[in-house]
């Protein structure tokens, strides 16, 4: 068993097994073939295949297995796959406050 969180990227054979807990939020993307994912403390297993994705929470224990043909996968951190464009609730706290907002200060 290989650990999940050493590399970016990873190709298993039919039925290699990767397992870790993430430190922070990450994306596991398959490049190719097709995975069973499973989480620490979820009831529902997933099956993925190329071209599909899942958000990993931190904190928990995650296994990946490679169905019996080869699998590759990729990891990368919510950070890195939006780089460049602000954030989702950056744009919406801009649009809730408005062209005039002004943040409140402290009278003495």
């Amino acid at each position: 068993m290989q650990t999940l969180f050493e590399q970016q990227s990873h190709t298993l054979s039919g039925g290699s097994v990767l397992s870790g807990v993430t430190e922070q939020q990450l994306i596991l993307k398959v490049v190719s073939g097709r995975v069973w994912v499973t989480f620490e403390g979820q009831p529902e297993d997933h099956w993925l295949h190329a071209g599909r994705a899942l958000t990993l929470l931190p904190g928990r224990m995650v296994v990946v297995e490679s169905d019996p043909g080869n699998s590759r996968i990729s990891l990368s951190g919510l950070l890195q796959r939006h780089r460049g464009r602000p954030s989702i609730l950056r744009a919406l706290l801009a649009r809730l406050r408005g062209p005039g907002f002004h943040p409140a200060t402290s009278v003495s």
